[in-house]
Parts: structure tokens; sequence; C-alpha cells
């Protein structure tokens, strides 16, 4: 069975006086403009908005992105082909099918369950926000940082030659990184590390790291496993407390997450709960005494 798929337009309509408005459809209150009717089930602008919302911080430039929005509709479309067939053949009555879109459906009420609450909380007021502060002032201790760069190689000969150019034109280092680098996570960045506080890096590419002194210093080749390592220092931030004012949004933040935790156990305590039977959660499956 092929189903008709319409395509409504996906161009943005420059809207004149003498032109028509976009067709715009209410859903529950929230304003919802239709681009796609697949079978049964209208695909809204808004839910390609929430697709890319989704996407990690990195890739939210592509929401700007025509084709990237083309592509996140097509995917949207072959969702809703493949479970609107799924429910016509009745998989949904399925006792496994059943239990799993059960689930799914209560992971996304209570998500809405959250976001309903945490609109109902009071803002935490100053006093408390200073009284917090106070007593874990211990965690708003900000580690000494480095800002640093590097260039991966497989040999130490290799990493040898790369380090007599720079001797000769320090400034190479990013082209050098570029060109030679086999950390392909940050060669295209000129072997850019960003900043990194300590704990974070290898011990032995963290030890040379840090004990650079001065900006633009560049280490001797550093052996890891990863390979050989030659390092510049490019920033350094000492440890410092944050201020009252720097920990504000953060704590406010955690006040809002223990009130909603609080009102969420509340709510599971004053509940009517009947455990059945303990013994039908015995594992059904006894591994060997000696096994994780």
């Amino acid at each position: 069975m092929k189903a008709k798929i319409t395509y409504l337009s996906l161009c943005c309509l420059l809207l004149t006086s003498c032109q028509e408005a976009q067709d715009v459809h209410m859903v529950n209150n929230i304003q919802q403009t239709p681009i796609a009717q697949v079978g049964t089930q209208t695909i809204y602008k808004e839910d390609v908005d929430a697709e890319l919302r989704d996407l990690p911080s990195h890739l939210q430039y592509l929401s700007q992105n025509k084709r990237a929005r083309q592509k996140i509709l097509n995917t949207l479309i072959r969702r809703s082909v493949l479970s609107q067939q799924a429910f016509a053949l009745g998989l949904d009555q399925d006792t496994l099918v059943h239990r799993r879109i059960n689930r799914s459906r209560d992971s996304i009420m209570i998500e809405a369950l959250r976001d309903w609450e945490l609109s109902q909380i009071t803002t935490p007021n100053d006093k408390d926000i200073q009284t917090y502060y106070k007593l874990h002032i211990s965690d708003f201790t900000i580690p000494e940082q480095i800002h640093a760069r590097h260039i991966l190689v497989r040999q130490k000969s290799e990493a040898l030659a790369i380090l007599k150019q720079l001797k000769q034109h320090k400034d190479d280092f990013a082209s050098l990184a570029a060109q030679y680098s086999i950390d392909d996570s940050n060669k295209s960045r000129g072997g850019d590390l960003n900043w990194f506080p300590h704990g974070i890096m290898v011990a032995d590419f963290e030890k040379v790291a840090f004990a650079l002194k001065n900006i633009g210093d560049i280490s001797k080749p550093v052996k890891t496993q990863y390979g050989w390592h030659i390092i510049e220092l490019l920033g350094k931030r000492p440890a410092y407390k944050q201020t009252l004012e720097e920990a504000q949004d953060e704590i406010l933040q955690i006040l809002r997450q223990q009130a909603l935790d609080s009102w969420m156990n509340d709510l599971v305590k004053d509940s009517q709960i009947n455990i059945i039977n303990n013994d039908d959660l015995e594992p059904t499956l006894q591994l060997p005494i000696n096994q994780p």
C-alpha cells in the first residue's frame, strides 16, 4: 500500500498587502503551521523546529539551513508513513509493543509534568540564594585551567622534525597541526584543545602541559599511549572562587530542581502503592558468582 503524500511549500512567503497570509492552524491553543500531509497525519513546521532544537549545540546552526530542514522533514515523513503502517497492521496490540508504547508515553507525560511544576515553583529569594552559597562555597571554586594546542604524531622522529620547524617558524603551529597531526578531533582547528583543568588529559600529557610557564612556550615531544605530542601553551587561568553574583544563576537552578525533586518525592510517598509479589522480582537467569 502506497501512501499518497502531499507536500506543501517549504519556502518562506514574503507577506505584503497584496498577498494572502500563510495557512495557520491552532492545535491545543498553540499556533501550528502545516507543511505536509502524510495519510491521516499532518506534519507541522513546529515539528521540524522541535527536531532541530534537539540537535547537539554544535549543530544548532543547521536550524537556519534550508537543506537541513528539508532533510528533517523527509525523516518525519518517512517516520510517519512507517508508523501508520505499523498501526494499520495492528502491531500496537502486541503485548510487548503496547508496554513499550506506554513507557514512552509515561516518559513524555513525566517531562510535561516536570515543566508544569517548574512553572508553579516560586522563585527562590535572595536570602535563600545567599544561604545556599555560604553552605556550599567549595562547590563554586573554579579549578586552575590552561588553554593549549597540540600536534600528535606516531613516531618520535616525526615529532622532533616538526619541533625543529617550530623553532624556526613558531607561527606555523596551526598549519603544521593541520598538516601532520593524527588527532582528527582538533587538527582542523590547528590542534586547539580549548581550556581544560587537571584530570581531563592523560597523566603524562597533563604533567608537561601544566608545567609550561609562559604563553607561547612549546614542549619537547611527550609520549602517551596515543603517540607523541608537541604542546603549546596558549593561556593560563588560576583557580578562583566564584562570587555570589557569578554563581547566582546556577544556585537558582539548583534550588528550583531541589524544590521539584521534593514535590515529586512527596507525590510518590502520598500515592496508594501496593506491591503484589516481591518474589516475582527474582532474576530468571542466575549468573555465576564471579561475574559482575
